[in-house]
């Protein structure tokens, strides 16, 4: 079971470094609004989304900030319900965005979540308890203040591990 993670953990490193090679680095210029910049210190993204982990599906919702040209930190929070059981998992947040990278209307970015997922009910094969949720993820916005948001990520620890993605409109405030 460990080698199957650590496939899983390979290939997504693996997509991600090919997703960013692919790209090109953009001429050092101080970025404006105009110039259809997808990722601005001062910028608060807000993203609904559904999921899909092991055949469930959640909804929930992130929230970033960017802090710098290049770090945005906030959080998540993803809900499963089932008959008779539920599943909260807030994380905290951080992220890399490669912003040096010239591609229009796309934000690439990379990072790590903390979470705790909350148990509730019966009937479940899993418990409370710490999650860490390495991801990529990347934003592609139809307009200056819309878009959608993939992410994939993967739990690494307690009984919360597996790949699993999210998928979201994001909209910029």
């Amino acid at each position: 079971m460990k080698f199957k993670k650590f496939i899983l953990f390979a290939l997504v490193i693996f997509l991600s470094t090919s997703l960013l090679t692919a790209a090109y680095a953009k001429k050092k210029k101080t970025m404006k609004r105009s110039d259809t910049a997808t990722f601005l210190k001062g910028d608060l993204f807000v993203t609904p989304q559904i999921g899909l982990y092991g055949g469930s599906v959640p909804f929930g919702a992130s929230v970033e900030y960017a802090m710098t040209e290049n770090i945005g930190v906030g959080g998540t929070l993803m809900a499963w319900f089932g008959s008779g059981w539920s599943v909260f998992m807030p994380a905290a947040e951080a992220a890399y965005h490669f912003t040096m990278l010239e591609v229009e209307k796309l934000d690439l970015f990379a990072g790590v979540g903390v979470g705790f997922a909350v148990v509730g009910g019966g009937g479940i094969t899993g418990s409370s308890g710490i999650s860490i949720n390495p991801f990529v993820a990347g934003r592609y916005y139809f307009s200056d203040k819309m878009g959608v948001s993939l992410k994939i990520n993967m739990g690494l620890i307690g009984d919360w591990t597996g790949v699993g993605s999210m998928l979201g409109v994001v909209f910029r405030l």
